[in-house]
């Protein structure tokens, strides 16, 4: 609930972040993209992603668009506005490698 919390004075390890945020995900209840989805999605952007010569939606494109919504962010913290690219980066990243994912 604390976003001032550093976890680098905490003197916390990259690896035990990582860790922490994969066994997050692993834990929840449901994916966080449904399994009732995957194959529609992966057909989509798939299809979409092929056609960027006509349509100019690169991987990076379409994380433009989708992160925010993906990854929920707090428009109303200033810090977080300095890391808009690093949090599309995972997205663009998802996209790319969908394929291993799903």
């Amino acid at each position: 609930a604390d976003h001032n919390i550093s976890l680098e004075s905490m003197g916390v390890t990259v690896n035990a972040v990582a860790g922490a945020l994969k066994a997050f995900f692993a834990d929840l209840p449901d994916p966080l993209v449904p399994y009732s989805l995957h194959q529609e999605l992966l057909e989509t952007s798939s299809k979409v992603s092929q056609q960027y010569k006509t349509n100019f939606m690169t991987a990076d494109n379409l994380s433009i668009c989708f992160w925010p919504t993906l990854m929920r962010p707090d428009f109303e913290n200033r810090e977080f506005l300095s890391t808009t690219k690093i949090h599309q980066s995972v997205i663009e990243t998802f996209i790319q490698q969908c394929q291993f994912f799903f």
